[in-house]
C-alpha cells in the first residue's frame, strides 16, 4: 500500500501562516491499497485537536473529511478529542469510531488540590444519539485497514517512565491516579517498515515502541506525533535519546507536548529530525 500522512493541526506552525495552530494534535491518514485490498482508498483521521481548527485547516490543504471513513482517538483528553463534534456536526456520522478502554471515564490534572477537567466533551450518549458506530477496543492490536492497526495495552518496562502524578481520573466517588489505559496508537505496514503515529505516549515513549517492536517483528522506520517529554527529567531526556538513537529512525518528527528542552535535544542528536507542525505531509509507500 501507499500511505500519506498530513498533519491537520499541531502547537506549532510551519511556512504555511494561513493555517490555524492550537495545543492539541490531528492527523488525516489516506492510504492508497494495492489490487489485493478490497476497497481502492481508505481515509483515517487519528485524533481531532481540540476545536475545528484541523477542520478549517483541511479546507486550506484540499483535504475531503467528507470521505473519512475512520475515526480514531488516541486518548481522553480534550486536546485529543474536542474536535469531533465539530466534525459530527460539519459531516455527521457516517463514519467507526475506534477509542480505548476506559476512554469514557472522566480526565482532570490535579494543581495543588485544584481540579481542573480535561477530558472529552462528549459521551456514550452522545454517541448514541448520533448514531455513531462506535469500538471500545479490548484487543491489544486491531487492524482496521489493510496494513493499518490500532494498538493499545503497553507493558510498563522501563522503570524510569513513571505515570505522571498530575492527571487523575473521576469515578464518581473518588479521583485515581491515571494510568492512560485508554491510549492507543497507529502502526502502518509500509515497504521501508513500521511508521508509528502517536497521540501523547502517556504511557511512555520507551514503553510503547519496545510493544510495537514485540507485537510486529519489523523495524520502525518513522516516528511522528506527540512523547509527552515536556516533563521529562535530564536523566530520563538522555536515556530516551540512547534509546531512540539505537533504532536508527530514518525518520522522527515528534512535537505537540514532546517541549522545547527535548526538542532542541532531538535535533541535535537525530540526523533525520524535523518539527512536526501543522501542515506537514509524508508519503509513504
Amino acid at each position: 500500500m501507499k500511505a500519506r500522512i498530513t498533519t491537520l493541526v499541531e502547537n506549532s506552525i510551519g511556512e504555511n501562516l494561513a493555517l490555524q495552530n492550537e495545543h492539541g494534535l490531528s492527523f488525516f491518514i489516506e492510504i492508497s491499497c494495492t489490487q489485493t485490498c478490497t476497497q481502492e482508498n481508505i481515509r483515517i483521521l487519528f485524533d481531532t485537536g481540540q476545536s475545528s481548527k484541523f477542520i478549517y485547516n483541511a479546507g486550506l490543504l484540499n483535504i475531503d473529511l467528507t470521505k473519512t471513513e475512520k475515526i480514531v482517538l488516541s486518548h481522553g483528553h480534550y486536546d485529543h478529542s474536542g474536535g469531533c463534534r465539530d466534525f459530527v456536526q460539519t459531516f455527521g456520522s457516517a463514519f467507526e469510531l475506534f477509542v480505548g478502554g476506559g476512554f469514557f471515564t472522566p480526565k482532570y490534572a490535579n494543581n495543588s488540590g485544584a481540579w481542573e477537567y480535561l477530558g472529552n466533551n462528549f459521551d456514550r450518549r452522545y454517541l448514541e444519539e448520533k448514531s455513531i458506530s462506535t469500538t471500545c477496543l479490548t484487543s491489544d492490536t486491531v487492524e482496521i485497514a489493510p496494513g493499518v492497526y490500532v494498538v493499545g495495552n503497553f507493558p510498563r518496562i522501563s522503570e524510569f517512565e513513571k505515570a505522571n502524578r498530575r492527571f487523575y481520573t473521576y469515578n464518581g466517588q473518588n479521583y485515581e491516579p491515571d494510568l492512560f489505559t485508554d491510549e492507543v496508537i497507529i502502526v502502518l505496514e509500509v515497504k521501508a517498515g513500521l511508521v508509528v503515529l502517536l497521540g501523547c505516549s502517556h504511557p511512555g515513549l520507551i514503553n510503547i515502541l519496545e510493544t510495537v517492536r514485540a507485537r510486529f517483528n519489523k523495524p520502525i522506520h518513522c516516528i511522528i506525533g506527540g512523547t509527552h517529554l515536556v516533563e521529562a527529567d535530564d536523566t530520563r531526556l538522555e536515556r530516551t535519546l540512547e534509546y531512540l538513537r539505537g533504532l536508527n529512525l530514518s525518520l522522527l518528527g515528534i512535537s505537540h507536548c514532546t517541549g522545547q528542552h527535548a526538542t532542541i535535544r532531538l535535533k541535535e542528536a537525530q540526523n533525520h529530525f524535523f518539527v512536526n507542525s501543522t501542515g506537514t505531509s509524508i508519503s509513504f509507500d
